[in-house]
């Protein structure tokens, strides 16, 4: 045998045996991704590569926090200050606050220059001019 004949063999065994492997992890996770795939939400929309639930429920049948972004939702970033204005992405008006996170019903946020705690599905107003900043963690308003 030669070097050629050596190292095809080898490149040989090498496919083999990521094709095994190919196999077994398609027999022991295929089943956990089969039953995930069920899991999804019905009803979603993706526009300009957000994703968006046509289900407006803010709480669901066990009293958890239903997160779900919809279209004319607007999403504050954490540490990040915006201005309540007619021509700026906030406008003034009544929001509700809407939690990121799935298991975080209080989350602060500073209006003006004072922070305060604020619940999952509570009401706020926000008049011109105001500045609006999530202080521990992304916050929807609706």
């Amino acid at each position: 045998m030669d070097i050629y004949q050596i190292l095809c063999l080898l490149l040989g065994c090498v496919c083999v045996f990521q094709l095994l492997l190919l196999i077994f992890i398609n027999k022991k996770y295929g089943k956990i991704l089969k039953g995930m795939s069920g899991r999804g939400v019905e009803d979603v929309n993706i526009k300009n590569g957000v994703r968006y639930t046509i289900d407006q429920t803010v709480v669901d049948t066990d009293g958890n926090a239903n997160i779900s972004l919809s279209q004319k939702d607007i999403l504050l970033s954490q540490n990040k200050t915006e201005i309540v204005g007619v021509k700026n992405k906030v406008k003034p008006g009544k929001y509700t606050l809407l939690a990121t996170v799935q298991n975080e019903e209080k989350f602060n946020i500073r209006i003006g220059s004072y922070v305060k705690e604020y619940k999952h599905n509570q009401d706020i107003v926000l008049n011109e001019g105001e500045e609006i900043t999530c202080v521990n963690t992304s916050v929807i308003l609706r």
